[in-house]
Order: structure tokens, then C-alpha cells, then sequence
């Protein structure tokens, strides 16, 4: 199933569904009064994300943060066959509900048979980390869990109403605030940072190969990303300014668009390579910490696990604002327009520009390179000479 599929569903099919849950979770609240306080530990807490493999990455110190404070509950999530192997790569959770999203059928019976295993645990904690989404709360009220945790704000206030406890989204906000927000309601006093383990911080003096350059993303706001122009003249000048050979990223998916661009543009295939789909994660991970210098990313799930791997990187906004999902007060590059309109990207079904994404066309190649050129001369230790032609 594609994006559209599945927020027609969530549209037309759960939010009637919705208001029939509201009505009979007040009147079972009523009736059982359960008590939902959070002074007695889980036994089992469950993460919802269905969609975002970059999303459950800036959640990682929160929601390892809850595994310290409960060190003798099981942590497991449940997500989309789309984003499962990511999910298992970084190693955090001790079971992956997957619900099977490739088709209607698939979607219902694996829905299905995720809420049943659930049903039959006991003290179960449901987190769920999605924000729009109708389906996921009817999801999470099915699994007669005893603590349900869910975010609400002015523009999904039906959420309100689904979950034992609730936690404001502020959209204006780093969007890990929030995440440690809804741990914080769970009980979690202290953040701790989690590291993919295999992956401590890296050493300056490194010789490196590559500067991997990403241009990809899921199919939500694909106005995020570069022109076919842009992307050539970006290639173009890093090639003839900097020692560094360009990896192209990609998932599987992206593999064919990549060939079609480096084809149509003629590019010396021994200077860029094209990884997408090459690696399976965790040796992803390592081409990416060990082969790459640095990586140039757009508002995607590359630009987040290199923060978690400590790659520098310069992240290239547009529809959405770097306020709401990066620190900015680290050593890393952003560039950001902060054109009128943005951000728009999960706030209005139609963007303001009607998809003429000017934020992105706009940017012009001379400040990326300026930004990259900061970035070398910072991280590339005994590399420092390398400078600029």
C-alpha cells in the first residue's frame, strides 16, 4: 500500500471508528475504573511507530531512557513491514511487532494478530508515538493495555479522548522534546543517550574516502528534496573542490533513480558510487562510519543516524524547519531559507507553493560548498590540508 492508501484509510475508516472507541472507552472507564497510575513498574512497554524509521531515532535516548528506569520491562515496538529492518538494526528493542502493510489484507490480519499477543500480557504500558494518525489510537485502545500514552494537540483533538494519559505535542519544539515529554509522563526523571553499540565516537586524523551525499526520503513532503539540477552542480563542485570521492545513499527503492541520474549527467563512475540498497543496515552503518568523511543530506532518516554515529553532516532544509528536528547547537551545518510558507510539511494535505518547493529551488550551490568547507576543516584532523582549490 502506498502513503495515499494508507491516510485514505486512516481518513474514512478511522475516524468513525474514532468516535464509536471514545464512546466505549468512557463507558468501560466507567465501569472498571482501573487504576492507571504509573507507580507500579511494567511488565511490558510498547512502542507504536508505523511510519518514520528516522523518527524512532531521535526517540532513542528517550526511549532507552525508559529501559534504564525499568530495567526489568521488556521493551518492544510495533511498526510497518516498510521500516522493520531499521528498526531491528539499531538493536533496542527486545520484540518487533510488524504490522504487515503491503497490501489491505496483510495489513488487517497482521493488525489482528499483534493485538491478540498483547492482549494477553499483563501490566502492559502502550507509548504511542505517532501524532496524526486515527488508527494507531484504536490500535492502542485494542490492546486492553492497562497505561495508555498518546500525544494530542489543536489539530488532533479526537486523540484526546483515546489514551489513559496524555502528552501535548508542541509543533514549535525539537521534536526529541517531545519524545522526552511522553517518557517523562511515564515516569522517566533523567535522559540517557543511546549509542549504537559497535559505534563509539570517531577519531579525528582518519583518512576517508567518500562524502556521502543523500537526496532521498519516504514518500510524505517528497518536496524536500534537491532538483535534478541542483543535485548535478553539487556533485559537479565537490568532485572538482575536494579530494573526497560521493556515495550516493539510497534504500532499495531508490537504487534505479540514482542509476538514471548518474547516466543522464555522464559522471566518471570510479569518483561516485552508488550505494542505495547496496548494504544491509548494519553494514550500512559501517560504510558510513568508517568510508565517509561527512555526509549532505536532506530532512531524512540518513541525516538522523548519522547524528547518532556522530558523523558530521550538513543537513539542507526546505518544507520543514531544522528548529523541530536537529540540535542546532552543535558543530554540525544546516542551511534553512526560512521562506514564508515553511515550515508546511505535516501541517496542510496541500502545500502553499502547490509543490513548487522555491525553499529547495532557491538554495544555490555556493553555500553548500561554503558549509561543507567549515565542516572539513573542522573534523578532518591531519586531513586539514586538504583544503579548497
Amino acid at each position: 500500500m502506498n502513503l495515499k492508501q494508507k491516510q485514505f484509510l486512516d481518513t474514512y475508516i478511522g475516524l468513525p471508528l474514532v468516535y464509536l472507541h471514545i464512546a466505549l472507552a468512557r463507558l468501560l472507564g466507567f465501569i472498571l475504573r482501573r487504576n492507571h497510575h504509573v507507580e507500579q513498574a511494567p511488565n511490558e512497554i510498547c512502542i507504536i511507530k508505523l511510519l518514520g524509521f528516522g523518527s524512532v531515532i531521535m526517540a532513542s535516548d528517550a526511549l532507552y531512557s525508559l529501559k534504564v528506569k525499568y530495567p526489568d520491562a521488556r521493551l518492544t515496538i510495533i511498526c510497518s513491514k516498510s521500516i522493520e529492518e531499521g528498526i531491528r538494526s539499531i538493536r533496542l528493542f527486545e520484540t518487533v511487532y510488524v504490522i504487515d502493510d503491503r497490501n489491505f489484507f496483510r495489513l488487517v490480519c497482521s493488525s489482528l494478530a499483534t493485538v491478540a499477543r498483547l492482549q494477553r500480557r499483563r501490566r502492559l504500558w502502550i507509548a504511542d508515538l505517532e501524532v496524526y494518525s486515527k488508527l494507531t489510537g484504536i490500535l492502542s485502545a485494542w490492546t486492553l493495555a492497562l497505561n495508555r500514552f498518546g500525544f494530542y494537540f489543536n489539530q488532533v483533538p479526537f486523540r484526546y479522548n483515546l489514551y489513559t494519559h496524555h502528552v501535548y505535542f508542541n509543533t514549535v519544539i525539537n521534536v526529541e522534546d517531545n519524545y522526552e515529554e511522553m517518557v517523562r509522563a511515564m515516569g522517566v526523571t533523567a535522559i540517557t543517550p543511546y549509542t549504537i553499540k559497535g559505534f563509539p565516537p570517531r577519531q579525528q586524523g582518519k583518512a576517508y574516502t567518500y562524502i556521502a551525499l543523500n537526496n532521498t526520503c519516504s514518500e510524505l513532503a517528497r518536496e524536500r528534496r534537491l532538483t535534478d539540477a541542483q543535485l548535478q552542480a553539487l556533485c559537479s563542485e565537490l568532485l572538482r573542490l575536494t579530494p573526497y570521492k560521493i556515495a550516493l545513499l539510497g534504500a532499495p527503492s531508490d537504487r534505479e533513480a540514482n542509476e538514471q541520474f548518474l547516466d543522464s549527467h555522464n559522471f566518471d563512475r570510479a569518483q561516485i558510487t552508488n550505494i542505495a540498497g547496496q548494504y544491509e543496515f548494519e553494514a550500512y552503518y559501517r560504510f558510513l562510519y568508517e568510508e565517509c568523511a561527512l555526509m549532505v543530506t536532506i530532512d531524512s532518516a540518513p541525516l538522523h543516524i548519522a547524528n547518532k554515529l556522530n558523523i558530521p553532516n550538513l543537513s539542507i532544509w526546505g518544507p520543514t524547519s531544522p528548529q523541530s528536528r536537529i540540535d542546532l547547537n552543535t558543530a554540525n551545518e544546516y542551511l534553512y531559507l526560512g521562506v514564508n510558507c515553511s515550515p508546511c510539511a505535516h501541517f496542510v494535505d496541500k502545500l502553499p507553493c502547490g509543490g513548487d518547493n522555491f525553499c529547495i529551488k532557491n538554495i544555490t550551490t555556493a553555500p553548500i560548498i561554503n558549509k561543507i568547507q567549515k565542516l572539513l576543516l573542522l573534523y578532518s584532523g591531519h586531513d586539514t590540508d586538504k583544503t579548497f582549490l
